[in-house]
């Protein structure tokens, strides 16, 4: 008689387990063709005291596509979000990891190795962007095409180079030099994930990782392991076409645009692999630089160089990514099925397209036109420097637009700060 005793029900560590192990096998399976650089889960997670007792802070995690001079419109959006979750603070001191692709690769850089400001990296894209890629009428039409002839490349990678080094050369803190700084930089508590892609083997492996950090299960690379900071900022900016290659040991190393130009899948996996199944997320933010126009899957025939851009627009598709993880990492990440995954990426929608009704049309009003899909405005190529103040418009009237996500990231974000 008397209360009775409550036993509290033990731990069930069976679908855990399980679920773990699914983990693994997608680990396995997608980096089939990339054993070099394949992450893995850590070799205790098998154990239950793994699972039992994990106090650390949630994560907060940053991933930014690829997207040259449109990037502008990335940082637009994480100000918004700074400002209301950490107004005082720094994303090297926000975020635990950043992840980046193309120029995204190159703000990850300026705002986790650097340790900039948002606002500081707004102030120097403007210049940077300009002084890659130029602008004007002339050079467009006539000095591209003609360094595309000569050199093989539309742009100067040796200006791109200077344009890298002049910038760590000014952000760099005092005994750092921009020519041999490494990427590497243990003590930095906020660690740089870059895309690249070898150039030799970008149809049957997984994208290059380049790291500001040590991943235990990841296998050594001899000629990457010691690569400069200017090094791997120029290896994730090098579009083909745009740039050449840039040789880093025995490897060529190109941007990773064409594997992973929205890097968030990859990330994620470098996620279970450095903290391991269990380590919960706060908030896991991707940021794209303005959705692109529709593109049709254009056949070669006589206009080559169209089916060629199409299929470029095809391969570089960030969107793809976004749908596939965006319901993965809120379903298997710790306490599934709960939000913590945040996609921001501008668009303008153009008006539903409409016909009109037979030849008194002009009269009879239109309709809109059935099995047609809706478009958006093209936000300019990656290396539209003229297309910035429109990106600029479009960015601020989209988050106008957009209060609610914003403020539930930010709230997000903020969790644990």
């Amino acid at each position: 008689m008397g209360t009775p005793t409550i036993i509290d029900t033990p731990p069930s560590y069976a679908q855990v387990f399980e679920d773990t192990i699914a983990v693994q096998q997608i680990l396995n399976c997608v980096n089939s063709n990339n054993s070099a650089y394949a992450p893995k889960i850590k070799a205790a997670w098998d154990r239950a005291e793994t699972f039992a007792g994990n106090e650390k802070r949630p994560l907060r995690v940053l991933a930014l596509d690829g997207g040259g001079v449109r990037g502008y419109s990335s940082l637009m959006l994480l100000k918004e979000v700074m400002d209301r979750a950490a107004p005082k603070q720094k994303p090297c001191e926000v975020f635990d990891i950043i992840g980046g692709t193309s120029t995204g690769g190159l703000i990850a850089i300026m705002l986790g190795r650097l340790k900039m400001t948002v606002q500081e990296c707004l102030d120097a894209y403007d210049s940077v962007m300009k002084d890659v890629f130029g602008s004007g009428w002339l050079h467009t039409h006539i000095g591209k095409p003609l360094d595309y002839l000569t050199k093989g490349e539309f742009y100067s990678a040796g200006q791109l180079e200077k344009v890298i080094k002049d910038l760590l050369h000014k952000r760099l803190p005092a005994g750092q030099s921009a020519e041999d700084a490494p990427l590497l930089d243990e003590a930095n508590p906020c660690k740089i994930f870059l895309m690249a892609t070898r150039e030799e083997s970008g149809s049957n492996r997984g994208p290059v990782f380049l790291r500001s950090y040590t991943n235990d299960l990841a296998a050594p690379d001899p000629d990457l392991s010691k690569i400069k900071l200017w090094e791997a900022a120029r290896a994730t900016s090098a579009a083909p076409g745009y740039f050449q290659p840039i040789q880093v040991g025995r490897v060529k190393l190109v941007d990773g645009g064409l594997l992973a130009n929205n890097p968030l899948g990859w990330l994620w996996t470098e996620i279970l692999s450095v903290y391991g199944p269990t380590r919960e997320t706060d908030c896991f933010l991707s940021i794209g630089t303005g959705m692109g126009a529709n593109v049709a899957v254009a056949q070669p025939g006589l206009d080559f160089k169209k089916a060629m851009l199409s299929f470029s627009d095809i391969a570089t598709n960030t969107e793809s990514t976004n749908i596939l993880f965006r319901a993965l990492v809120d379903a298997f990440a710790p306490h599934a099925q709960t939000k913590k995954y945040y996609r921001l990426n501008v668009s303008k929608e153009l008006p539903e397209p409409t016909d009109s009704k037979g030849i008194l049309g002009w009269l009879a009003g239109t309709q809109a036109l059935k099995g047609v899909l809706n478009n958006f405005e093209d936000p300019g190529s990656l290396d539209d420097v003229d297309a910035i103040p429109k990106l600029k418009k479009w960015t601020t009237e989209w988050i106008k637009a957009q209060q609610d996500i914003i403020k539930s990231c930010s709230e997000a974000l903020a969790r644990n700060l």
